[in-house]
């Protein structure tokens, strides 16, 4: 029921119309001081509105506004002595709704809230899925305790900048007046005249808070966008307000200029992950120079595959391969690092409450300006945000951040429902999406995995443009393939397992002891396990991915013996320790499915003239008694790397089936010819693509692996359905 004030406000309606003129020209006059160039404030017809809509006049109205749940307007709020007061509070179903607004304006509003009550205004709001959320004014009485700095203290930016402690504020019951600028990319709250809360939504800062925020993975959030509207929140309490007045304004700034280069340092190789299990896992970031890599730079000169034998300068080895007159920093693709300090949080995504952050760590060169984060104590099967922080050394002021996600395993008795895939073979040269990196980046991504096994060959040292005779060029390469935005962002939000083979360690078919250019064996070997990937020592383990799924991932290069070593039962691939651990734990293991992740095949069938796996002849007498014992136990299933063709085969002696991803790129198909299916195949494709697997549960309870190859574009090529006995 509306009151007999309204009634008499209404009679004085067309007087205070008359005055909204001037009081504009005062607005006008005030509003000037911040540099704001204002647009007419003529009424707007609005789509929800039968009649036009002023935006200075007619705030207290009741048929200005609507609910967010379509009750009636009167059921919650009256205008009573003239202040639009929240009569009946409903918990959140009464907040109402204005008409649209422009996307930059400045509103001032007077407002009361009772003792113990709690309300706000909200800006910038558009609805998200059931849900109206927007930049808030936070309006609260101060009565009750909360940290100071608190985000969620009056005239806040609700939960993303906290106000001055020493503002001007008069306690509950009275009238506070209030001033929100939203013009551009700067959002400022005033109260009671002062300015007391500010941001720009265009700074490392704001990523930040919003990362922290309960509107984290709202993209666009407090973005201006013309039609967004202005919330009055129904927390409560018997909040009024009176006198809004809203002026649309200009930006001084033009928001559609280029944006200021970023100084140093950045994150520009995103971050990755490793060794994940149901309460661990290890985070891997970089600080960098640029956000993004070179794409404008020269490209690197041909040059035989070795360096000249008595050259041992790195400097002057670099050379040979860059355009006289350039850098290595200068070179298309680089993505060079810099000094910093960086951090981690990380946090349930359902529960920001247990949110936790690491100690702030500095980058050096030594170790090319990586950083590794080891987190214990997580939660199984959760899904939990990552956000990394970077400043200059010794500075307050953010220069980067990067939100991401990673996944930990389900419980190992739980009948979880598990989406993965596998991917081998890649390099920057023989990329398939130019600048953006490789296409199953984009096409894995809609599958929604909850983890990927990298299995080998995720660059290629022993390859041109630059072949990689020096630490500086291997570090160059991984820079660069990890910086194409399809990688990056996968990589920021998958969880993943990366095994290294030859061409990432040191050159084609390599084993301890052997150099390639400057760079030895066991400084490649350090560069992958300890600075370049996530660090775990030793490099081989074994998940349980639920109650039907259990994973091994395999080292394949740190132990093995020469290739040229005559064969016999000391050469060996995997080195007793590991090869040993391989057999008790998948004998121990009572998992339906036991996936077997490996860098090179086991069953094969492969090139005769290759001579680095288990599927060769120099291999053959380990090969064949892995092969034998992955025999005996019920439900293994073998998947590799390396090759550069999709396939699926069978052990023609044992039933022993394996399954080759195929390169990750589809200009990197070679080996094989496509029309030479042997007896052992089952599948066999000639192209570039992924692999993914695919467990569901029946409605009668019994798991099914679906195994799947797919083209770089996730288009399906093939299925083999393994069913539970």
């Amino acid at each position: 029921m509306i009151s007999s004030t309204t009634r008499a406000r209404a009679s004085r309606r067309g007087k205070e119309n008359a005055n909204w003129l001037f009081r504009l020209g005062m607005a006008l006059t005030i509003w000037g001081t911040v540099g704001l160039v204002p647009l007419c404030a003529e009424a707007q017809e609005s789509p929800a509105h039968s009649t036009p809509v002023n935006w200075l006049a007619d705030w207290d109205r009741l048929d200005f506004w609507r609910t967010v749940d379509g009750s009636a307007v009167e059921d919650s709020w009256a205008i009573d002595d003239g202040a639009l007061t929240l009569t009946q509070p409903r918990g959140g179903r009464g907040s109402l709704l204005s008409p649209p607004m422009p996307a930059h304006f400045v509103l001032t509003f007077e407002w009361r809230i009772p003792g113990k009550a709690n309300s706000g205004v909200k800006y910038r709001v558009r609805q998200w899925g059931q849900s109206w959320l927007g930049v808030e004014y936070q309006i609260i009485d101060e009565a009750i305790p909360l940290p100071a700095p608190s985000k969620g203290s009056t005239a806040s930016i609700y939960d993303l900048v906290a106000p001055r402690l020493d503002k001007p504020l008069h306690e509950a019951g009275q009238w506070n007046s209030a001033r929100i600028e939203a013009v551009g990319n700067r959002l400022a709250h005033y109260l009671n005249g002062e300015l007391v809360a500010e941001t720009r939504i265009d700074t490392p800062a704001w990523e930040a808070a919003m990362a922290r925020s309960k509107f984290y993975g709202r993209e666009g959030f407090g973005q201006p966008r013309e039609g967004d509207r202005i919330m009055v929140t129904d927390h409560g309490g018997q909040v009024a307000y009176r006198n809004f007045q809203l002026i649309a304004v200009e930006p001084a700034e033009n928001l559609a200029t280029t944006p200021a280069p970023e100084s140093p340092p950045q994150l520009g190789n995103g971050m990755r992950n490793g060794w994940a299990d149901q309460h661990s896992i290890v985070l891997w970031s970089r600080t960098t120079r640029r956000a993004n890599y070179v794409t404008d730079g020269p490209d690197f000169l041909d040059a035989k595959r070795e360096p000249p034998p008595k050259m041992t300068d790195p400097a002057q080895i670099n050379a040979l391969q860059i355009p006289p007159g350039y850098r290595l920093d200068q070179m298309l693709g680089a993505c060079p690092g810099a000094a910093g300090e960086i951090r981690l949080t990380y946090f349930p995504v359902t529960q920001r409450q247990r949110m936790a952050t690491t100690p702030w760590q500095t980058t050096r060169a030594e170790s090319d300006f990586t950083a590794q984060w080891r987190l214990d104590g997580l939660r199984p099967g959760t899904r939990y945000a990552a956000i990394v922080e970077a400043r200059p050394i010794g500075k307050p002021e953010l220069t980067a951040v990067l939100r991401g996600h990673f996944q930990t395993a389900p419980p190992a008795d739980a009948p979880e429902d598990i989406r993965f895939c596998l991917t081998t073979c890649h390099d920057f040269i023989r990329r398939d999406d130019g600048l953006l990196g490789h296409r199953i980046y984009p096409s894995m991504q809609r599958l929604a995995p909850h983890f990927i096994v990298h299995a080998g060959d995720i660059e290629y040292y022993d390859k041109p443009r630059p072949y990689a005779w020096t630490i500086d060029l291997m570090r160059f390469k991984w820079g660069r393939i990890f910086a194409m935005p399809h990688n990056r962002e996968f990589y920021s939000n998958t969880t993943s397992y990366f095994i290294k083979d030859d061409h990432d360690t040191l050159k084609n078919d390599c084993w301890p002891g052997q150099k390639y250019g400057l760079v030895s064996f066991e400084e490649g070997q350090r560069l992958f396990n300890e600075e370049q990937f996530p660090s775990r020592d030793p490099r081989y383990m074994t998940v349980r991915w639920g109650r039907d799924i259990q994973i091994w991932v395999l080292e394949g290069r740190d132990y093995r013996s020469p290739n040229n070593m005559p064969d016999g039962p000391d050469k060996t691939i995997l080195g007793a320790e590991q090869k040993q651990w391989l057999k008790t734990t998948l004998q121990a293991s009572d998992a339906t499915f036991k996936l077997v992740f490996t860098p090179t095949p086991i069953v094969g069938p492969d090139r005769p003239n290759k001579s680095d796996n288990h599927a060769n002849d120099v291999f053959a007498h380990e090969g064949a008694e892995l092969r034998s014992f992955f025999a005996t136990i019920p439900g293994v299933l073998l998947f590799c790397g390396d090759r550069h063709w999709q396939y699926a085969s069978v052990d023609p002696h044992n039933g022993l089936w394996e399954f080759g991803c195929g390169p990750g790129s589809a200009k990197h198909e070679l080996g094989w010819k496509p029309g030479d299916v042997l007896p052992e195949h089952r599948f066999l494709r000639v192209q570039g693509g992924f692999l993914s697997g695919q467990l569901d549960h029946q409605k009668d309870g019994v798991p099914v692996l679906r195994i799947r190859h797919h083209d770089v574009d996730g288009r399906l090529v093939s299925e083999f359905p393994f069913r539970a006995p």
